[in-house]
Order: C-alpha cells, then sequence, then structure tokens
C-alpha cells in the first residue's frame, strides 16, 4: 500500500477516534461533574425550606429536576417540603404531593442502582426517601406501611455506610429507625423479630448524635428530631433547648421549630417564655400551617390554665377545638376546658366538655387520661380541696414552687380522702424537688406510695419515680435502682410510656 494512503488512512481514522473518546469521556464524568452542581443547589434549596421559604427553595429543587431529570435527588428534596408541611398541617393534598415526588425520586434512584448497585450518592438519596415516607406513614397512621418504608431505608442506608461508613448523613435514618424500634413494648417485639426488624435505644442516639454533630445535608433535620427526642424522652431539657435556640436563630421563619421550643418552655416551667413564643407564632398569617397555628392555640390554653387564669384558658381552648382539623389531644382540651369552666363557677357547661372527652386519640396518653377522668367528673363535681389541688399543682408548673408547697401543706389539713392525700404529697415532694429539699421530697413519696390510691392507680408507680429521683440526688445508687425496679413492675395506669422514658433516662444519667 502507498505510504502516503496508509497515513491518510491513518489520519482519518484519528479525526473519527478523536470525538469518540472525547465523547466517551464526557460520559464518564458527567455524572461526576454533576455531584458538586447538585450538592450546592440541595444545600441552597435546604437553606430556604428551613427558613419555610418555600416559593424560593421549590424554584431551587424544580431547577435541579429540570437540570438533572434522571437523577432523583431534586425530586427527593421536593418532596421533603411537603413533608414539612404535611407534619404541620396533615393537609391530605401535601400528603398526597409529597407520594407524588417521593414515588418518582424512588423509582429513578432503582433504575439508576440497577445499571450501578455501587453508587453511593443514590444508595443513600433511596435510603433517605423510604425514611421520609416511614415518618409521613407514621404522622398519617399508616404503620404498616411506615414499618415496611423504615425497613427499606435501614437496608439501603446500611449498605451506604457498608461502603463508605463516613457518609454521616446516612446515620440520622438509621438512628430514627433504631430509637422507634426500640420505643415498642418488649410484648410486641417479638412480631417485629419475625420480620427481621430490631432495634434499640442506646444506637438510636448515639446514630442521631453523629447525624447532628457531623452531618452535610442532614445536619439541621438531625438537629431537630435529637432536640424533641432529648426533651420527651430523655427530658433533658438543657441540651434541647440549646439546641432548638440555634435553629431558630439561624431560621426564624420556623414556625415548627418554634412550636416545639414552646412546647420545651412549658416543659421547664417557663409560661411567660413559652407565651411571648407562641404569641409569635398566632401572628404570622400563614394557612400552609392552619393545624400547627391550632395546636398554639392549645398550647396557649394550657399556659393560661398553669397560671391559674381559667377565664382565658377556656377561650384559646375553645379557640383551639374549633379549629383543629384532628382528633389529637381533642380529649385533654376538653377536658381542661371543663375544669376551667367548673372552676369559674359554670358547671352545666362543663358537663358539656365533659362528656367531649372521648373525641381525642386514644393512642395519645393525655387523651387516655382525660377520657376516663371526664367520666368521673361528668357523674360528680369537683370537691373544694381537688380544685384546691389542681391549682397548687399549677403552681409548681409556673415555678412557684415555695407558694405551692406551703398551699400544699396548708391543704393537706382538709383533706379526707387518702386518694386525695396520696396525690398532695406527691405534689409535696416535686415541689421539694424543685426546692433542691431532696431528703423532704424521697419523704413525701414513700408517703405517697403507700397510702391507698387505688382509684389513680398512676400515683405508686409515680412515687417510686419520684423517689428514685430524689435518691439519685442524694447519690444512693442503689436506693435509686430499687425504686426503678419497683416502679417498672407497675402496669395498667395513666401514663405508663412517660413513666416508662422518664425511668430509663433516669437510669443513663
Amino acid at each position: 500500500m502507498n505510504l502516503y494512503l496508509k497515513i491518510g488512512i491513518k489520519y482519518f481514522i484519528s479525526i473519527i477516534k478523536i470525538p469518540a473518546i472525547i465523547t466517551l469521556f464526557l460520559l464518564i464524568n458527567i455524572e461526576t461533574l454533576a455531584q458538586p452542581v447538585i450538592t450546592k443547589l440541595v444545600k441552597k434549596g435546604l437553606e430556604y425550606e428551613y427558613d419555610f421559604k418555600w416559593d424560593k427553595s421549590e424554584e431551587v429543587f424544580h431547577n435541579i429536576i429540570e437540570r438533572f431529570p434522571n437523577d432523583p435527588r431534586g425530586y427527593h428534596y421536593e418532596s421533603g417540603i411537603y413533608l414539612w408541611k404535611y407534619l404541620s398541617n396533615q393537609n391530605e393534598s401535601d400528603f398526597k404531593d409529597f407520594i407524588l415526588y417521593s414515588d418518582s425520586s424512588i423509582s429513578i434512584a432503582k433504575e439508576i442502582l440497577d445499571q450501578h448497585p455501587k453508587n453511593i450518592e443514590i444508595l443513600y438519596t433511596l435510603g433517605a426517601s423510604y425514611n421520609y415516607r416511614a415518618i409521613a406513614f407514621i404522622k398519617a397512621q399508616k404503620f404498616l406501611d411506615a414499618v415496611w418504608a423504615s425497613k427499606k431505608s435501614y437496608t439501603y442506608l446500611s449498605e451506604t455506610l457498608k461502603k463508605d461508613s463516613l457518609i454521616y448523613d446516612a446515620y440520622l435514618g438509621l438512628g430514627l429507625y433504631n430509637f422507634a424500634i426500640g420505643q415498642i413494648p418488649n410484648a410486641f417485639k417479638w412480631t417485629l423479630n419475625l420480620a427481621g426488624i430490631q432495634g434499640n435505644i442506646e444506637a438510636g442516639l448515639k446514630y442521631i448524635r453523629l447525624a447532628a454533630f457531623k452531618g452535610n445535608l442532614s445536619k439541621v433535620e438531625a438537629q431537630y428530631y435529637l432536640a424533641q427526642i432529648l426533651s420527651d424522652f430523655f427530658a433533658d431539657y438543657n441540651t434541647s433547648s440549646k439546641y432548638l435556640k440555634n435553629l431558630i436563630y439561624r431560621y426564624p421563619n420556623n414556625i415548627l421549630f418554634n412550636y416545639t421550643y414552646a412546647v420545651l418552655e412549658i416543659k421547664e416551667h417557663n409560661l411567660r417564655g413559652a407565651d411571648k413564643t407562641l404569641n409569635s407564632i398566632l401572628r404570622k398569617d400563614n394557612h400552609d400551617f392552619n393545624q400547627l397555628i391550632s395546636y398554639s392555640e392549645f398550647l396557649k390554653g394550657d399556659v393560661f390554665f398553669k397560671e391559674n387564669q381559667f377565664d382565658s384558658a377556656e377561650v384559646y381552648y375553645l379557640n383551639f377545638l374549633n379549629s383543629t382539623l384532628v382528633n389529637d389531644y381533642k380529649g385533654i382540651a376538653a377536658f381542661r376546658l371543663a375544669l376551667s369552666l367548673e372552676i369559674t363557677g359554670n358547671r352545666a357547661e362543663a358537663i358539656k366538655y365533659y362528656k367531649l372527652t372521648n373525641q381525642g386519640n386514644m393512642d395519645l396518653e393525655d387523651d387516655i387520661y382525660a377520657k376516663r377522668k371526664g367520666e368521673i367528673y361528668t357523674n360528680r363535681t369537683l370537691a373544694f380541696t381537688e380544685i384546691d389541688a389542681i391549682k397548687d399543682e399549677n403552681l409548681i408548673e409556673d415555678a412557684k414552687y415555695k407558694s405551692a408547697f406551703d398551699s400544699l401543706s396548708y391543704l393537706l389539713e382538709s383533706i379526707k380522702t387518702d386518694r386525695l392525700k396520696a396525690e398532695v404529697y406527691l405534689y409535696l415532694s416535686d415541689a421539694s424537688y424543685y426546692m433542691g429539699k431532696y431528703d423532704e421530697s424521697l419523704s413525701f413519696a414513700m408517703t405517697a406510695k403507700v397510702l391507698n390510691s387505688d382509684e389513680e392507680r398512676w400515683i405508686k408507680p409515680f412515687a417510686c419515680y419520684y423517689a428514685a429521683r430524689a435518691c439519685k440526688k442524694l447519690r444512693n445508687v442503689k436506693e435509686m435502682e430499687n425504686f426503678i425496679q419497683e416502679a417498672s413492675k407497675y402496669s395498667d395506669f395513666d401514663y405508663q410510656k412517660k413513666l416508662q422514658n422518664l425511668l430509663f433516662a433516669l437510669s443513663l444519667k
């Protein structure tokens, strides 16, 4: 073959190959190049989302979807907007929109994994999508769907961490999974074990902390969930407060963060602070969060109730009952409204609301308690000593411990029934504890425990807890453990789950 012809052929082939090589190079690297772009946009969108600037966050996530339609992350984080809305208002349309975007995210992610099973970003996104679904299904009371979504989330997130243990965002889903499963009573865990579903509280808390400290995209959510868990399950109000204050400082428009902080302030006996926080929520005209606004009305009622301002409490409890879209807390709101009406002299109207205490959510301990007590007071009036005991307990809730202690001590002289005496001794134990008088707190708790209080079965196990709590302050570890063990033996009483959490937290600290 002619030398020049050979050179010409080689040159022609090289012309063909160069664009092919460039194209191949681009195809290989386009996904890699897209990663930092998508991550940067996701972070920007999340910042808007956490500050409840929905239009701006949607604009960012729609931009991701338009530029990268075959990547699941735009759809996943768009679904997160509707999850936040649904958690705050429980609007069915938001739930449907959440499912729509979540389905798209999962479908696209699975298609990618079929071709690239080792893609860590997609594995994590798939696990996070199922984690969102589990949270939404729990809120929607679709518990079987929630269990299986949790299981799938656990599988994908575990696989993510097997490939790279430093993907700290993945620990949030694993933490919530473990913590939720760990909360299930032992009597029911065998059914989950059959399905291969296991978890424990300690591991859950450890993983959530990891995401809260070292997470990237999930750090804010992890800190929010951690704050809630520390408050609700461990009574660690100081640490919870630090997280929530920081979140509110960064995202002042997030009324869910503000609402959660108001709940915490009530637990801390800081009613003035709670009132201020709630007022800031109620001033906002945000129709996307009607249910959260309604819950804030309920909390305002609680603030006034605990301040013994029963006329004002009535207004806000009525606002809540007239505006709420769900059954949650309708029972306890009706009960406290009835108490307020009876205490202010309107027994006839009170009976009406005592009868409505059965309209709450019977999965909530507050509503279960309200139904039982409502049935009692429908058929009999409150004794003057019972009214005084309510007011004195409220003094404790309002951080007026000395006034409560003095009033309760005086009230004991007028009480005739062991049941109410036991209750008052329990309040005396509580007031003494907050005054730093731990020996007295222990003594009053033990007195409450030995009195006959069968009508109020919760008194004895809670008396054991109060005694254990005082013993811990007195550094009597053995006695503390004995009281914890004794408290754990009781069953079938009000707020049993709440007590289990308190006992568990006491044993850890």
